[in-house]
């Protein structure tokens, strides 16, 4: 029987000290004490650090440690891979620092794992201000859930969490009941069972990333089949979605990032002769529509998203060889900044 003293919080953070204690909070104070959380800072700043020690010194399952090369899945890997050895843990929670747990997510997802062996993953009920109401029953709905079918790209869809292919999954918000059948699990919190990834590694990309959540949970979904992946309506999590950090709308960076990382996703799980049919569909319909926008709304920053996204699908394909090998963010300077002959 599993208890909250298996499971061992993943945190990572950068320069997020005010969001962070907040998710410390959600954890103190709701009643999710684990058996240990750990804190993957690297901030450029000792406020983090501060901010943690003080909590520490109060909560002793808290715990500290700062990694110096900017890469959330780098430092993921290295403390994953330290908690193996040690086999203390059997539940990994790997949670955003923008993040608060509500009361009773950890009873939900313990409930969850010893109610059937099956299941390996637990995702939670995502709580935002900004979410828009969707009616899940009108025909624009269903209409739009057709069209984004056809085209193989992501979309919200009526309590569903698929996977299309190495650019699209559908996902859900508002949930009003179980989903009992993912394909993969939101990242900005998501639980599982430890020995689930007893041979895997993320894949490690320099700076910010957008597939860590994906890669988890599809990794899991096909070593385990249907039904291994859940979201129980009663494990909530409010979603602050911290605007520090992020990239802007436009911002070149994201843009490749993007694309890189769905090249990345490409090579993992879908390099063969149907996945690559799927790649080849996808980037073209995703051209294809930017291109539609652009002409329809030709506005500065519709154009400037058309020529990034093509200029990024250009370079992925010029350096599909390294991706494909796990290299990565060669469009980057060592400060993080674009490269100007990029």
């Amino acid at each position: 029987m599993l208890t909250k003293k298996d499971i061992v919080i993943l945190t990572a953070t950068i320069n997020r000290p005010d969001d962070l204690e907040m998710t410390i909070k959600g954890v103190v104070e709701n009643g999710n004490i684990p058996g240990k959380m750990i804190i993957l800072d690297q901030s450029k700043d000792n406020k983090t650090k501060k901010l943690v020690e003080k909590y520490a010194k109060k909560y002793k399952f808290i715990e500290y440690t700062h990694h110096k090369i900017p890469g959330k899945n780098i430092a993921l890997n290295k403390v994953m891979d330290k908690l193996k050895k040690s086999a203390k843990y059997k539940v990994l929670c790997v949670m955003d620092d923008d993040v608060v747990l509500q009361k009773g997510y950890f009873d939900a997802v313990l409930r969850e794992f010893n109610s059937n062996e099956h299941i390996k993953g637990v995702g939670a009920v995502e709580l935002r201000k900004d979410f828009k109401e969707i009616n899940y029953n009108s025909l624009k709905f269903k209409l739009n859930c057709l069209i984004f079918d056809f085209f193989k790209l992501s979309h919200k869809e009526n309590h569903k969490l698929r996977m299309l292919g190495p650019y699209g999954n559908t996902s859900t918000h508002k949930l009003e009941k179980d989903i009992r059948d993912c394909a993969w699990l939101p990242g900005f919190v998501s639980t599982y069972r430890f020995d689930v990834f007893k041979n895997y590694r993320l894949p490690e990309q320099i700076g910010r990333e957008i597939i860590q959540d994906i890669d988890m949970g599809y990794y899991t979904y096909l070593k385990y089949g249907k039904g291994c992946l859940v979201i129980p309506k009663d494990a909530k999590a409010v979603h602050n979605f911290s605007e520090t950090g992020r990239f802007g709308n436009i911002d070149k960076r994201r843009i490749f990032v993007n694309h890189e990382d769905h090249f990345t996703f490409f090579f993992r799980y879908f390099n063969n002769f149907s996945g690559r049919i799927k790649m080849i569909w996808e980037i073209f319909w995703i051209l294809f529509l930017m291109t539609g926008n652009a002409a329809a709304k030709p506005n500065k920053d519709n154009i400037l998203k058309l020529k990034y996204n093509f200029e990024a699908i250009k370079y992925c394909i010029k350096y599909k060889d390294k991706i494909k090998k796990g290299e990565n963010r060669m469009f980057l300077n060592p400060d993080m900044a674009m490269r100007d002959d990029i």
